[in-house]
This record gives structure tokens, sequence and C-alpha cells, in this order.
């Protein structure tokens, strides 16, 4: 027998969760000259990144508001790294987001169950219409929301309003899965049922508990 659970809209955000993104790895694999070590690696992904608030520099590349040409010589002036050592970091991003697999095998546990699948991702254009060709777990999202088509960026209460509204989605039977906990909260203050997601194992546990997959019982 199993048991019934009640049909939700499940969302996901990709980056870390449906994608591997490691950066300090990246960096240091992709930038060894800047980061010969663990700490300076580190160092390097908050300036180039910084922490990924919506006011930073490369936000403006997730909002679609900047190319990577002009970002690649704008993260120069704040990082000290050549802009063409940049601009190659910047390209070879999507080559490096592959498909957590453990975490793409429960898209099809939680279709089977009657949920509806969407994402919701800060991902920047150039990074999104290639990744929409080459990962096949978007066969199993039924819609989904970039912050580069729509130029809002998570945590904004303005990109989880769009994806409400563009989704359809019912704030309490909505499930948010994020990596993020700054985003995670901003989903919960409208309603939205949330889980932070550390790997799939847990991911698959709070899933069961929010009623969104049923095990098997005797």
């Amino acid at each position: 027998m199993r048991l019934v659970v009640t049909p939700k809209t499940v969302v996901f955000d990709l980056g870390a969760v449906l994608l591997h993104w490691q950066p300090v790895d990246l960096v240091a694999r992709l930038l060894p000259q800047y980061a010969p070590t663990r700490d300076a690696a580190e160092q390097l992904v908050g300036r180039i990144f910084e922490g990924l608030h919506p006011g930073s520099t490369w936000a403006d590349f997730d909002r679609g508001r900047v190319e990577p040409g002009p970002l690649a010589m704008r993260l120069a002036a704040i990082t000290g790294v050549r802009a063409d050592h940049l601009l190659d970091f910047i390209h070879a991003i999507p080559d490096e987001l592959t498909t957590q697999q453990d975490t793409a095998a429960l898209l099809p546990r939680l279709l089977a169950q009657g949920h509806r699948l969407v994402y919701l991702s800060n991902m920047p254009l150039p990074y999104s219409e290639r990744l929409l060709q080459e990962r096949d777990f978007f066969q199993f999202f039924e819609a989904g929301v970039f912050s580069g088509v729509v130029g809002l960026v998570k945590p904004e209460q303005a990109i989880f309003a769009h994806a409400e509204s563009e989704l359809k989605l019912t704030p309490h039977r909505t499930v948010f899965v994020d990596d993020n906990v700054h985003n995670v909260v901003a989903a919960r203050e409208r309603g939205w049922q949330c889980i932070l997601f550390v790997n799939a194992a847990q991911c698959e546990r709070d899933l069961r508990e929010a009623g969104c997959l049923a095990p098997s019982i005797v």
C-alpha cells in the first residue's frame, strides 16, 4: 500500500541543487595563478561574487543587465585579475554546471506522485540558454523563471511575486527547494513551504515530511 499525497507545486532552485556549483574549487582550478591556496581561492570567490547579494556586480549579470565582456572589465577592477582571464572564467562556467544526478532522480518520482515541477533560478541568459538545451532534467519541468529573463533576482520579493503570477503558484501549496538561506527566508515570508537544501538525501527526507513523497508501506 502507498500513502496518498496531496498534489503540490515543487519549485526547485538550480545551482548547488540540481547543478553542481562549487565556486571555490572552480576558481582554484581555472584561475590558479590568482588562487594558489584554498584561502586565496575563497577570498577571490568573495571578490568575484560578493556573496551574490542583489546589489553585487555579478547580480547585474544574473539580471541580464551586463554582458560577459563588460562584466569581466568590472570584475577586473574589483579583483585585480586580468579581464581576459576573467572572461575565460565566465565563459567556462556553463560547462562546469553538470547535473547532480542524485537530486535529479527525485524529479520523476515527484511527477509520478502528481506534483507540478517548476524552477526559479538566478541565472544569466548566456548560461540559461545553453543549459536548457543541454541538461536532460529540464524535461521534467512544466515551466520556470530565470532571473536573466525577468530582470529580477532572489531573494528580492519581486521575483517571488513574479513567479507566483507567471507560474500560477498558490503559496500554501508551494514547496520551495533552495540552498540559500536568504532565498528560503524570503519565500517563507510569502507563505511558501520551504526546504533548505543540503544534499539529495536530506532533501528527499524533507520532501517526504512536506507530504510530497510517500514511502511504500507494508
